[in-house]
């Protein structure tokens, strides 16, 4: 993982919705677009932003089944930014 990418990633889970999103799907196996509405006061628009950011950086990923719209976490991508961060400690 690049310096740039790092960046982006610490800034996009810097946002305390966007973690608490990352961390809801971390949490399941996937989970329907419906569940976090439900679980977050922000509107379906706004939580579909976070999710195009989260998406865009390999966070997550989706899969359409039907209308409805499934979010897994991609845990290669978390696992190359937990390695840059441990490496910077190392430096």
């Amino acid at each position: 993982m690049k310096e740039k990418e790092a960046m982006q990633i610490a800034k996009a889970l810097g946002d305390a919705h966007r973690f608490a999103i990352y961390s809801q799907i971390a949490q399941s196996d996937e989970l329907f677009c419906g569940e976090m509405c439900a679980k977050h006061t922000i509107s379906p628009g706004t939580l579909s932003h976070h999710l195009k950011i989260l998406t865009e950086l390999g966070l997550i990923t989706s899969r359409k089944e039907g209308l409805n719209v499934y979010y897994r976490v991609i845990p290669e991508t978390f696992a190359a930014y937990l390695k840059y961060l441990t490496g910077m400690s190392a430096r």
